[in-house]
């Protein structure tokens, strides 16, 4: 009996289980879950915090030289569309304009015709043509505008109108001319030196009408580099422009990102200047292409920066979105965005991709 107690004491007893185990082991699981729905986030609900705010940015500059006489603005100042920006001298300009005048009045005494109707219809067609150049652009951005849901359809209508008013305009402006030159008879319409100088002439109304530069859009002035009595040269760049009527997103996102993503996708945006706030938004479009290395001049496609910690960086496309109902006050050009883009109807990744951009909602206000 004492033996056999004695063998029973000489077993070893089995080793505790090693609790570590079980939490490594967890660990490991949550690791491979959390990548598993990582992959299939990025296909079906894409995120990029590789996002800023984009919009139309001009360099404004005169058409002719000479010395500014009047500056109507300040550096960031918020302009509305056709408020003037600067004036040049326009004396020497309406010499040119007189000098031209009398040298056209020569000339038709010289064939013995009168040109005072051709005058007069050439002044309405410069002032028609400058007009209509200034609607049609304007209406350009409009109807953008609505097509993207950020303006009414009326105002498409009310574009439409007013473009068909001065393109009207234009049309009658030529019809006078033409008369004017009919009137004048083939022998003088035709005059080559009458035409040289009626060419020259409407270039001088035209240089005259150079010397007030006026806001192309709703926007901001920023970079302002004119002060009264600076002599400026014809496309010297004055200031800087940026077009606050159509405001965008760009982001970039991984190129695997856009398997499911198409036009009109729903999405949400986060500001970092505007923290705690998501905005609803929609894809526009969808990038084609990248440039390698730096911007290829011959096409202008955009540079990537890939910041991705993989050994073989992904390559990233720009996708272009506008926020519903239009920009948020508060926003600038150039701030920083995070997106989230739902590619269709999938309950659990629409849920976790909502949680996310909103979780980091959150945290903008930290960073």
């Amino acid at each position: 009996m004492t033996s056999e107690t004695e063998a029973e004491a000489a077993v070893p007893a089995p080793a505790p289980a090693n609790p570590l185990r079980k939490v490594a082991l967890g660990v490991l699981l949550a690791i491979v879950v959390l990548f598993a729905v990582s992959i299939v986030m990025e296909r079906l609900t894409p995120s990029s915090s590789q996002a800023v705010v984009q919009a139309y940015v001009v360099r404004m500059a005169p058409d002719v030289a000479g010395r500014v006489t009047e500056v109507n603005v300040t550096d960031n100042e918020r302009v509305e569309a056709g408020k003037v920006l600067f004036r040049i001298d326009a004396r020497p300009f309406e010499i040119a304009v007189t000098e031209a005048q009398a040298q056209v009045e020569r000339i038709g005494q010289t064939i013995g015709a009168s040109t005072a109707a051709v005058e007069s219809a050439q002044a309405r067609l410069v002032k028609a043509g400058a007009e209509f150049e200034n609607v049609r652009a304007q209406s350009q951005r409009t109807l953008e505008l609505v097509q993207r849901g950020i303006l009414a359809l009326s105002k498409a209508d009310e574009a439409k109108a007013a473009l068909n008013g001065s393109r009207a305009a234009v049309t009658g402006a030529e019809a006078d001319l033409a008369k004017a030159r009919e009137d004048l008879g083939p022998q003088g319409a035709e005059n080559p030196q009458l035409r040289a100088a009626l060419a020259a002439l409407e270039r001088a109304r035209l240089n005259l009408l150079h010397t007030t530069v006026s806001a192309p859009a709703l926007g901001v002035v920023t970079n302002l580099q004119l002060a009264t009595g600076q002599f400026i040269g014809a496309g010297q760049s004055a200031l800087t422009f940026i077009d606050a009527s159509s405001i965008w997103v760009s982001a970039n996102f991984k190129e695997n990102s856009l398997e499911h993503m198409s036009m009109s996708d729903r999405a949400e945006v986060v500001f970092d200047s505007l923290p705690g706030v998501v905005f609803p938004a929609k894809v526009e479009s969808i990038g084609w292409g990248v440039s390698q290395g730096s911007v290829d001049p011959a096409t202008g496609l955009p540079t990537i920066r890939n910041d991705s910690g993989w050994v073989r960086d992904p390559q990233r496309f720009p996708v272009r979105l506008i926020v519903e109902g239009g920009p948020p006050r508060g926003i600038r050009f150039g701030s920083q965005v995070n997106v989230v883009v739902y590619t269709g109807s999938n309950p659990v990744a629409n849920a976790l991709g909502a949680f996310w951009i909103r979780l980091v909602s959150v945290l903008t206000y930290a960073t």
